[in-house]
């Protein structure tokens, strides 16, 4: 992102004689077709740390020469390389989020959103019906779009999977864990990892077991992480749960959805059980302005792709409490707009 202003453009800014849909109705945009063109077409794949003349990282590409330069340009722009006359390199940022060899790098992620903005051609008309234009999202999603959005959520997942996992308060005599929509069940093996006491059972759709299992194998985590093909909003939960998750899942529900699973949850929990929630909880950054559009895009998106929205934690702690749980407690993250939300029953 664009985060260095000189001190005559923070003035400017401040008080409005630099107009902000300069920056938000424009170059955010641009901006952001650029990043996803850089790692679609390759041209990120062709960066290293060491300066290289742009000609040769077009060659590599593939792609125009002058095409090359005005994406390479953009990524300047938002810090991730570093211009040298008509050399290029990765600052210490672009190499970690875009390179292909960076264990931490993002770019699946990056996919997704650039496939994302596809569909938002038609968002004037889910914003006059108040409902996406498709019946089921899910319906539609091809096996290209499962893997992106599979490994996107993987990209996400470890960079707070830690962080998550220390938030959640487990008891001794806890043992069993369900991972609702857990898909590649990262937070699940983090969770056995830190508590040896504990079994986990991702459930999700048939698509995604895929790189459940390859996490799994991953991690090492076979004897404590399973999967069970399920859609849980349909079909019947295993009972005799400890903790159950549901991370990024309340977003995309109604809320007479929202209390049919807590309904659901609470009856596959044992007494003294615990509903965690993970998602972007409206005004859980006060006046931080990241936090708002975190929360407030979030919400616009997640209206256009699947009928959802986000939710405040009042929202949260009234459709859970109205299904028996006890007490809800709150947990910011790092992240801005994200937090956890404990359920007692």
């Amino acid at each position: 992102m664009i985060y260095k202003f000189s001190f005559i453009e923070k003035i400017l800014l401040a008080n409005d004689i630099i107009p902000h849909p300069f920056v938000d109705a424009a170059s955010s945009v641009g901006l952001g077709f650029a990043l996803g063109s850089a790692v679609k077409l390759k041209i990120a794949d062709a960066l290293s740390t060491e300066p290289k003349p742009v000609g040769e990282i077009a060659a590599e590409a593939g792609v125009s020469e002058l095409g090359c330069e005005l994406v390479l340009d953009c990524l300047d722009a938002l810090g991730y390389v570093q211009r040298n006359g008509n050399q290029f390199a990765f600052t210490k940022r672009g190499y970690k989020n875009l390179s292909p060899q960076s264990p931490q790098n993002f770019r699946h992620f990056i996919l997704f959103c650039d496939n994302l903005y596809k569909g938002y051609l038609n968002l004037d008309e889910t914003i006059r019906q108040g409902k996406p234009p498709q019946s089921n999202m899910l319906e539609n999603m091809t096996e290209y779009d499962w893997e992106l959005f599979s490994r996107a959520m993987i990209d996400i997942s470890q960079t707070n999977v830690k962080e998550v996992a220390g938030k959640i308060p487990v008891s001794k005599s806890a043992v069993k864990v369900l991972d609702l929509g857990g898909s590649h069940g990262l937070y699940s093996i983090e969770l056995c990892q830190k508590h040896p006491q504990l079994k986990a059972t991702v459930v999700d759709l048939p698509p995604v077991k895929k790189y459940t299992d390859e996490c799994i194998a991953k991690h090492g985590a076979g004897n404590k992480v399973g999967f069970l093909a399920s859609d849980f909003m349909k079909d019947e939960l295993p009972k005799g749960n400890d903790i159950i998750l549901a991370f990024n899942i309340i977003h995309g529900l109604s809320p007479a959805e929202n209390e049919q699973l807590a309904s659901k949850i609470c009856g596959a929990l044992n007494e003294g059980g615990i509903y965690v929630i993970l998602d972007q909880i409206r005004g859980i950054g006060g006046s931080s302005q990241l936090s708002k559009s975190t929360t407030a895009y979030m919400a616009l998106n997640l209206l256009h792709q699947a009928g959802g929205k986000t939710y405040t934690h009042p929202e949260v702690d009234a459709f859970t409490k109205k299904v028996g749980f006890q007490k809800t407690t709150l947990k910011k993250l790092n992240a801005p707009g994200f937090g956890v939300v404990i359920c007692s029953k």
